[in-house]
């Protein structure tokens, strides 16, 4: 099984889509309105190329979980688990919950923050940004493939 580290804010959404949106409602955004449709489409893409089963590592999972599966679901996206939280210490949670889990092929993280303890994780880690390019965008399917597709063994 080829797992993704997903985060959400800065990777499916990013600063200027926000500021977008909030422009053309003039109004707080409703939590679905904070999921870009384009990062959204793109995940998509990634996740089906890729054979890839999402585990959230985003703080969404502690305040609002139910509007990301609400959210994947209308992208025909199911989320198959979370990493439990350990606040900035993101590394320590891919790493126990790849501990704990079996049948792990590949291993993929799309995040836009780097943590601390990601040091070792590096080369399976795609980058994106909350302030440039819009978050997760066409230039990073390469990036993901490379690290799926790779021949050896990623854990």
């Amino acid at each position: 099984m080829n797992i993704l580290f997903l985060d959400i804010d800065g990777v499916l959404n990013s600063n200027e889509y926000l500021t977008e949106e909030y422009e053309k409602v003039d109004r707080r955004l409703t939590r679905e309105e904070f999921f870009d449709p384009k990062c959204m489409r793109i995940l998509k893409k990634i996740v089906t190329d890729y054979k890839l089963q999402i585990v959230i590592t985003s703080s969404w999972k502690i305040f609002d979980f139910k509007t990301v599966i609400d959210v994947f679901k209308n992208y025909e996206l199911e989320v198959l688990d979370s990493t439990k939280n350990y606040g900035d210490k993101r590394g320590a949670e891919i790493r126990e919950w790849l501990v704990n889990h079996d049948n792990i092929s590949k291993f993929v993280i799309i995040d836009d923050d780097f943590f601390p303890d990601y040091v070792g994780l590096e080369g399976n880690l795609v980058m994106t940004s909350f302030y440039k390019n819009r978050g997760l965008n066409e230039s990073h399917i390469p990036l993901v493939a490379d690290i799926i597709l790779e021949d050896k063994l990623t854990l």
